[in-house]
């Protein structure tokens, strides 16, 4: 694991109380709740600790004039009905619905709104020669061995390579919006390989999908299965120090905020979902100081001589702007790629699926785009620009915008590069990672979150544990077929 920076020294104090147990779970976002939800079906007792005065992290949502705001995520859920998240909730008995896409996603280009339902539709505006070249490089990507020199090659030189990108201009934008959307990463952070196992993914588990409620109803019911199972959820909790002993895990101090006691945990597991570098600060008896990290690690690139690329860790840093409209302005359940932005990369309007998310007779709009530089206000105002641009009158009439929520300087999105990620383990036996930043390759958002957890089931497999209940198995990789010959019969200028 990375060692700690950015972080501050905690004074050790006597602890008041110590409680044993099985396992002890550091952080209830998703990926903590889906472990203590797993870990539970072991029959271990558990106990879930969360600094925050609720659950669900970067995955929930708070009412905010109505509207349900979400904190992180746009209230999706990237694979939908046949991804890892769903077929996860299904094995614990946790049945939310999801509401698949009805297209393959439409796309502002050229001032207008395609809608493509399957991936042929996006012939209505590439034209006869972008397309062409569509097929070339899928047939590149899913037919044909990727040369190992090419396996962690930047795609936009791979694309550099491969057809003339000034002369396809939409083809290249259209792979801009869809990593800059679903990864919050620009092409020349995303590798070769990275994007060739995404893509073949998101072909494979089918459209993406809102949950019923949204993401804080998911959060919500995940919660209650987990109380209702026996484990223990303390909130307002804070870890003080990772307890361990010869290289093996004992429990943690932690500190109550309401009431200022502090106390030990003993446990013999311990799943940590804050990321990496906070669980290292954790084991050293430090806390980090998160808004420190990125100037830490610039300040350790000038020393050494090398470009940031080089030593530190590419996170995806972006924006995302809740609107509430009078008029609905995307007439259909997916995610509308924005090609002719210059900021914003995607948009979805969540209230097509789930109207409740909304006071009646509004619609909920979300935006995402990347951040590309250190203005804050000016990409809030190139945010502003292309809305206006995107939907003209319609927006300054009928449109408000509820929140605009940045991730830089803190923890973005990805807290580490997509395809970069570390692994489960640490050097410290018993404590594992879940959760964004272990998130396998080919594994995007909470669909990632969701296979970090199935990567610590397979380690406490390999350790003699055994589940109760049985695991949905992954759809057929001829599910991606069905993208392809879906007729583009309702394709074309909405």
């Amino acid at each position: 694991m990375d060692e700690h920076v950015g972080v501050r020294d905690v004074a050790p104090q006597t602890c008041v109380s110590d409680f044993s147990c099985d396992a002890v779970v550091i952080g209830a976002g998703l990926g903590g709740l889906l472990s203590a939800a797993q870990l539970l079906r072991y029959g271990k007792r558990v106990v879930v600790l969360e600094r925050l005065t609720h659950c669900g992290g970067r995955f929930t949502a708070k009412t905010f004039q109505g509207v349900q705001v979400s904190t992180g995520a746009v209230h999706m859920v990237p694979f939908g009905s046949s991804g890892v998240l769903a077929r996860m909730l299904s094995s614990l008995g946790i049945p939310p619905r999801f509401y698949d896409a009805d297209v393959f996603g439409s796309f502002h280009v050229h001032g207008k709104q395609y809608r493509a339902r399957g991936l042929l539709g996006v012939f209505w505006f590439l034209g006869p020669r972008q397309f062409f070249w569509l097929l070339y490089l899928g047939y590149l990507m899913f037919l044909c061995p990727l040369p190992e020199q090419e396996r962690d090659l930047p795609f936009d030189l791979w694309l550099e390579r491969h057809i003339n990108t000034m002369r396809n201009p939409q083809l290249v934008a259209f792979f801009e919006s869809v990593s800059r959307f679903a990864l919050s990463l620009d092409l020349h952070q995303v590798s070769t390989a990275e994007v060739v196992r995404i893509t073949k993914n998101m072909l494979r588990y089918g459209a993406p999908a809102i949950v019923e409620g949204g993401c804080g109803e998911l959060t919500r019911q995940l919660e209650q299965h987990i109380l209702a199972q026996g484990a223990e959820m303390r909130l307002s909790c804070e870890v003080l120090q990772i307890v361990h002993e010869q290289g093996h895990v004992c429990g943690v101090r932690v500190c109550d905020k309401t009431s200022g006691e502090e106390s030990v945990l003993t446990a013999p597991l311990l799943v940590s979902d804050i990321g990496p570098r906070a669980t290292n600060a954790l084991l050293h008896n430090h806390r980090l100081t998160q808004a420190e990290v990125l100037k830490k690690e610039r300040a350790t690139s000038d020393l050494a001589g090398k470009s940031a690329e080089k030593v530190s860790i590419q996170e995806a840093v972006g924006l995302k702007v809740h609107i509430l409209s009078d008029v609905s302005l995307i007439a259909h359940k997916g995610i509308m790629y924005c090609l002719d932005t210059k900021r914003i990369a995607g948009m979805v309007q969540p209230t097509n699926s789930v109207p409740q998310l909304a006071p009646p007779g509004k619609h909920l709009l979300i935006s995402h785009q990347v951040i590309q530089s250190n203005d804050i206000e000016e990409e809030r105002e190139l945010a502003l620009a292309d809305l206006r641009m995107l939907f003209g009158e319609a927006f300054d009439k009928h449109c408000r915008v509820l929140t605009m929520g940045t991730y830089r300087g803190e923890w973005p999105v990805n807290r580490i590069a997509q395809g970069a990620d570390l692994g489960p383990t640490t050097t410290v036996q018993g404590l594992y990672l879940v959760g964004d930043a272990v998130k396998p390759p080919g594994y995007l958002m909470v669909e990632g979150v969701a296979q970090s957890v199935n990567c610590l089931l397979d380690l406490l497999e390999e350790q003699g544990e055994k589940r109760t209940t049985h695991v949905v198995p992954p759809p057929s990789s001829f599910n991606a077929l069905r993208w392809l010959c879906k007729a583009p019969g309702n394709a074309g200028k909405l």
